[in-house]
């Protein structure tokens, strides 16, 4: 009977964490850039910026599509 609450109650845990339904893929991200930056900015303001599989997509697409800004090239000089 324990065992069969127990084993009740993680499949209900499973099934109400699901994925996020209507969040877009990296590849549609990096296809459709107004959206991502739209998306990427949004995110950036939550407390936790990957908390969803929306913006975990957008910052991916991001990161992955080289849409960062790289630093200027540095010299060390002596």
């Amino acid at each position: 009977m324990k065992i069969g609450l127990m084993s009740l109650s993680l499949l209900a845990a499973i099934l109400l964490t699901g994925c996020d339904e209507g969040a877009k893929s990296e590849e549609w991200y990096k296809a459709h850039d107004t959206e991502r930056r739209a998306k990427y900015e949004e995110c950036r303001k939550e407390s936790n910026p990957r908390g969803t599989e929306d913006c975990r997509n957008a910052i991916d697409a991001t990161v992955h599509g080289g849409h960062f800004t790289k630093s200027p090239y540095k010299v060390w000089t002596n």
